[in-house]
């Protein structure tokens, strides 16, 4: 790149395969979800900085989960699981809020996006409950993630946004 971008869309995503429970922990892959969903769009984001390449009244979009949500953990998840994938996800909205009070004053705008339950190779291991929980196709979630790109202003910079509704999700 050359030219200062207007929009940034970071899209990192990884899922352990199986269902983690105290009694049959990957420590590696642990580390690897945290490595790919969290620090991995800091880097871009980061590396687009130090270049002079976020302009201001630009947009920084990470595509995150409502899986990061600690508040609906207990509603979710009741007998805790899946603690790689929680943590990425919460680490990376942690990560986007503190690089939204970092960047507002460069006028560079920040959104954390849950772009919904989407039919995609990371999620085919709950394709059982597709249908029952709404899952969409990627290209309809994509369209949400656009939607609240395009609406968001510097104002608004730091919420945790879920695309299928524009509501905000508690941290």
């Amino acid at each position: 790149l050359k030219k200062p971008v207007d929009i940034v869309i970071t899209n990192a995503g990884y899922f352990y395969g199986p269902q983690e429970k105290l009694d049959n922990l990957n420590f590696e892959e642990e580390l690897k979800m945290i490595d790919v969903c969290a620090v991995g769009p800091l880097r871009v984001v980061s590396a687009l900085f130090n270049r002079k390449l976020l302009r201001a009244g630009g947009k920084v979009a990470l595509i995150t989960s409502q899986a990061g949500s600690i508040a609906w953990r207990e509603e979710q998840n009741p007998e805790g699981d899946n603690y790689g994938h929680h943590m990425s996800r919460a680490a990376t909205n942690m990560m986007g809020r503190l690089l939204s009070f970092e960047l507002k004053p460069k006028g560079v705008s920040v959104a954390l996006l849950h772009p919904g339950f989407n039919r995609t190779d990371m999620t085919a291991k709950y394709a059982e409950i597709w249908d029952k929980e709404g899952a969409v196709d990627a290209r309809v979630g994509a369209k949400r993630v656009l939607h609240e790109i395009n609406n968001l202003k510097l104002r608004e910079t730091g919420r945790f946004v879920n695309c299928e509704d524009g509501l905000d999700i508690p941290w």
